[in-house]
Formats: C-alpha cells, structure tokens, sequence
C-alpha cells in the first residue's frame, strides 16, 4: 500500500513539473525561445514529455533581464 501512495505522489509531481513546463513554454516571449521555434518545443514535450520538460527547463529559453 506504501509503494502505491508514493507511486501516486511521483505520477502527480511529474505530471504538475510536464504540465508547468508546457505553460512557461506557451508563455516565453519568440525573442527568449532558443534553437527551434515555440510550436516545435510544444510540440517535443507532447511526445517525450518528462525528457522534453527537462530540455525546456534547462536548454529551451534565455535567461529574462536581471532586475
């Protein structure tokens, strides 16, 4: 009964961390948005969602101004 619960709690963290991602890509400014156009990073992290989040996050958009 353990596992499940913390099987549960995993499926949900990933899917609130995949569904943010998608948000924040549908939200980034064109001029912030690297490497390839917004609709192909949506479009990646509907396919491969946990490894097309973590691109996003890490690789997918310029920093914002400082300030």
């Amino acid at each position: 009964m353990m596992m499940t619960a913390m099987a549960f709690g995993l499926v949900t963290l990933l899917i609130v961390f995949v569904v943010a991602a998608l948000l924040d890509c549908a939200r980034t400014p064109a001029e912030r948005v690297r490497y390839v156009p917004r609709w192909l990073w949506l479009l990646f992290m509907l396919h491969a969602p946990v490894f097309g989040a973590l691109v996003w996050n890490y690789a997918g958009k310029r920093p914002g101004p400082a300030g």
